[in-house]
């Protein structure tokens, strides 16, 4: 399902190193990921969340604070699958994370399928090399690449699950890789998302605007809004969290602190949709 990102050629990583027929080479670290994003292509030295961000995400999935998200994202990939004719009896299917980051959503997806019985494979992409590394020494079922979500070293038509959380994308490359009946789900903020922590920083903070922009060439099978409250169970969870925003990158620690003390709970609210090809 992998193709060369300078040539388009087919390629398979089992092997190291991995090359193309046309004899492009890449690197494949010890933990078990490609880096296919070639430096040519780089616009900075090392591109994407640094190690810092990285490993608060980590830590603060480790707390399972988003799993009712995650939860959600299963269902509705198994309720398209359910209603699918070929997805339905296709082994294995293909589920693809498009800026993976730490790798923990596409883990769950892959898990919380093959629990329903479905026999699937999951992949992941991220820019930042550091977050593709975590996930490949977390997660040794899935194969994680260094890649831009811009421009996928994937097959066409390869991928029947796509999931983009809270991370760029482009419409054209999912149309390009989705099989026919496949679906692309897409997770950003709503409308009171980590509110709490923007009135701990602003006067007036503003609430998000849910993205209900229309992709090209795809339809919207569903929207939902999904909304909880996270109860943060000590100091160290409020900061694993607070390090997931750019807030804890901008503001001084005097101010980072007192927001930690201060925050208790947070509104978790997520606008998730469900996109198929257009016919």
């Amino acid at each position: 399902m992998w193709r060369c990102p300078l040539c388009k050629y087919p390629i398979d990583l089992v092997n190291t190193p991995v090359n193309c027929p046309q004899n492009h080479s890449f690197d494949k670290a010890k933990s078990g990921y490609v880096n296919l994003f070639p430096v040519q292509f780089k616009k900075s030295k090392a591109p994407g969340d640094d190690k810092a961000m990285v490993q608060a995400r980590r830590a603060f999935h480790q707390l399972n604070a988003y799993q009712p998200l995650k939860q959600r994202m299963v269902e509705l990939a198994l309720d398209i699958i359910e209603h699918s004719e070929n997805l339905k009896v296709k082994t294995p299917i293909h589920i693809f994370d498009a800026g993976c980051g730490e790798g923990s959503y596409l883990n769950e997806m892959v898990n919380g399928l093959r629990e329903k019985g479905i026999s699937c494979v999951g992949a992941g992409s991220d820019i930042s090399k550091i977050a593709v590394d975590l996930a490949a020494k977390a997660f040794k079922r899935e194969q994680f690449v260094v890649a831009s979500s811009f421009d996928l070293p994937l097959e066409n038509h390869s991928q029947d699950i796509m999931i983009q959380v809270f991370a760029p994308g482009n419409d054209a490359e999912y149309v390009r890789l989705l099989s026919d009946e496949g679906i692309l789900i897409t997770v950003d903020p709503s409308y009171d998302h980590l509110y709490e922590i923007k009135s701990l920083v602003y006067d007036s903070p503003r609430k998000h605007t849910p993205n209900h922009t229309n992709r090209d060439g795809l339809e919207l099978a569903n929207r939902e809004r999904l909304t909880f409250t996270i109860d943060l169970v000590d100091s160290e969870h409020a900061l694993a969290l607070i390090k997931m925003t750019p807030f804890y990158w901008k503001l001084p620690q005097g101010k980072i602190e007192s927001m930690v003390s201060a925050l208790k709970s947070v509104t978790a609210d997520f606008n998730v949709q469900v996109w198929k090809k257009a016919l």
